[in-house]
């Protein structure tokens, strides 16, 4: 499996493995960086589809299609099944995504596939995967996934080590690797640094 190194930069590599798809994909789109916030905190914001105006220019609107009456979820994260405009499991999404600042947004469906507590390297954590829908497997499949992981410092204060990757599998992901891998870093980049901004408070 692709090692994604501390803040890296986003890039395309190999694929890696995700929830759905396993490892089986065309390439990966990998990112990470420190986040000076919480774990949850910067959770947050990724599951508060109504917060993205405010902080992410490469999916600047992101709404509910679809969402199942009950789930139950982990004692820390269920309040985010029971907040408006959250995402968790078997939610339905539409994201518009900016490939390219200043040009129109183009729309994508995707469904909430995992959102969990995790351990990564003897660290406490959590993760949140989507899927996309509405294109036959064999044509694409994508799903994406956020970790983020709790480290202390010595002096005492809290940080997260945020790690995002999305793979790209299908015949059109040949395709796409070659003629969207610039603008998929870039957008990946661009929501990294949003996301550290507002969980940050800058």
């Amino acid at each position: 499996m692709e090692i994604i190194a501390p803040d890296q930069q986003a890039k395309c590599v190999s694929p890696i493995n995700v929830p759905t798809h396993g490892a089986t994909g065309v390439f990966s789109v990998a990112c990470s960086t420190a986040i000076s916030a919480s774990p949850i905190a910067c959770l947050e914001n990724v599951l508060n589809l109504a917060g993205y105006p405010s902080w992410n220019t490469f999916i600047p609107r992101a709404s509910i299609t679809e969402a199942p009456s009950t789930v139950q979820l982990d004692p820390d994260l269920q309040r985010f099944a029971e907040a408006p405009q959250h995402a968790y499991p078997g939610v339905k999404m539409r994201f518009e995504a900016v490939m390219t600042p200043g040009k129109a947004p183009t729309s994508t469906d995707l469904e909430v596939t995992v959102l969990e507590p995790i351990v990564k390297e003897g660290c406490k954590g959590y993760r949140v995967a989507w899927k996309m829908l509405g294109m036959p497997h064999f044509l694409l499949h994508t799903e994406r996934v956020q970790e983020f992981v709790q480290e202390t410092n010595s002096d005492g204060s809290v940080e997260t080590q945020y790690y995002c990757w999305e793979t790209f599998g299908g015949l059109l992901a040949y395709l796409m690797k070659y003629t969207l891998g610039g603008q998929l870093e870039d957008g990946f980049n661009r929501w990294m640094n949003g996301l550290k901004k507002v969980a940050e408070g800058k």
